[in-house]
């Protein structure tokens, strides 16, 4: 029998075979792995977090409530609809008043527009314009009544550069106007 012969008959030593198993079930595990997952995405159904596509409403200390809107693309004015938990005043003389008051200065990117008593809360329509890239925060805010204490609502939002896409927009969310960029791009 010749050397190379024996050699392959011989048996390995074990540290090799143990080093040689490791490497087959290594290999074994990988090309399980990119034949299930390769050419799909699976998302995990436990996650509960913005699952329904609805503007998320979280009220945070006294008089303050966050509105999480999602993704908006640059230089376009939405209308905003939502609903935030309100209380209406009740006013000794009993007189009829309207169900909130805008406070706060006017805004050109970000006011309220219109806003209706509902059962449990008060409906508000906000005008908003993604004006900047990344991340945008917008105050309004509304108070029951003219001596009221104002409850703040910051509006916030993921806003997409020109060219990276086109947001998936939350229920509530509707797209009325592109506004001009700026100069250099509306003269191209």
């Amino acid at each position: 029998m010749s050397i190379e012969r024996q050699h392959e008959k011989a048996p390995l030593k074990p540290d090799l075979q143990l080093h040689k198993c490791r490497l087959r079930s290594l290999f074994i595990v990988e090309s399980f792995f990119f034949k299930t997952v390769k050419h799909h995405v699976h998302f995990s159904g436990g996650s509960g977090f913005g699952k329904d596509n609805n503007i998320m409403i979280q009220p945070q200390r006294h008089g303050h409530i966050d509105a999480h809107l999602g993704f908006l693309q640059l230089y376009h004015r939405y209308h905003v609809e939502f609903s935030v938990p309100w209380n209406t005043c009740i006013h000794p003389d009993e007189k009829t008043v309207a169900p909130a008051v805008i406070a706060g200065n006017h805004n050109a990117n970000c006011h309220i527009i219109d806003f209706a008593q509902e059962k449990d809360g008060l409906r508000l329509k906000v005008e908003l314009l993604a004006y900047k890239e990344k991340i945008l925060k917008e105050n309004v805010e509304v108070m029951c009544c003219p001596s009221g204490t104002p409850l703040k609502i910051v509006l916030n939002a993921r806003v997409l550069a020109k060219d990276k896409g086109t947001p998936l927009l939350r229920n509530g969310i509707r797209s009325i106007a592109v506004e001009g960029t700026n100069e250099d791009e509306m003269s191209e």
